[in-house]
C-alpha cells in the first residue's frame, strides 16, 4: 500500500471568469480526488497583450484594447489613443472629437457602475436589482 502523501498533488485551476466579478485562479492541493486546500489568486489577469502589440501597428492594435475590460471598452480605447497621440506628438484634434471621446468614456463609466450594482445585487441574493440595472443600462 502506498503512502497517502504520494497521492497529494497541486493543480492549477483557471484562470476563469466567474460571472462579471473578475478573473479567478485557484491553486488546489488534492489528495486523489479530494480537495485538501484551495488558495484563491483573485485578480489574476494576463492575456499577453503586450506581446500581441509587438506585431501590430497602432491602428491594428485598437480592437485589442476593447478586450482589456469588456464593460469599459471605449475608455480603454480612449486611453490607448491618447498615449499614441502623445508619443507621436499629435496635438491637433478637433474639439468635437475630443468631446465625443469624453462623452463615450462617461457613458462607459455609467454602464460599468450599473453592471457592478446589478452583479452585487445577485451576490446579496436579490435578482431584481440585476434586471433593473440592465434595463436602465440599455
Amino acid at each position: 500500500m502506498s503512502d497517502s502523501r504520494e497521492m497529494e498533488y497541486t493543480l492549477n485551476m483557471g484562470p476563469q471568469h466567474p460571472s462579471t466579478h473578475g478573473v479567478l485562479h485557484l491553486i488546489l492541493r488534492l489528495d486523489g480526488e479530494t480537495i485538501v486546500s484551495a488558495t484563491p489568486d483573485i485578480g489574476y489577469l494576463h492575456r499577453g497583450l503586450e506581446k500581441i502589440a509587438e506585431n501590430r501597428t497602432y491602428l491594428q492594435y485598437i480592437p485589442y484594447t476593447d478586450r482589456i475590460d469588456y464593460s469599459t471598452a471605449m475608455s480603454c480605447n480612449f486611453v490607448y489613443v491618447l498615449a499614441v497621440e502623445a508619443l507621436a506628438g499629435i496635438k491637433v484634434i478637433s474639439r468635437r472629437a475630443d468631446l465625443i471621446r469624453i462623452i463615450m468614456a462617461e457613458l462607459n463609466r455609467l454602464a460599468s457602475h450599473l453592471l457592478w450594482l446589478g452583479a452585487y445585487g445577485i451576490d446579496m441574493g436579490a435578482f431584481t436589482p440585476f434586471l433593473y440595472t440592465f434595463a436602465k443600462g440599455r
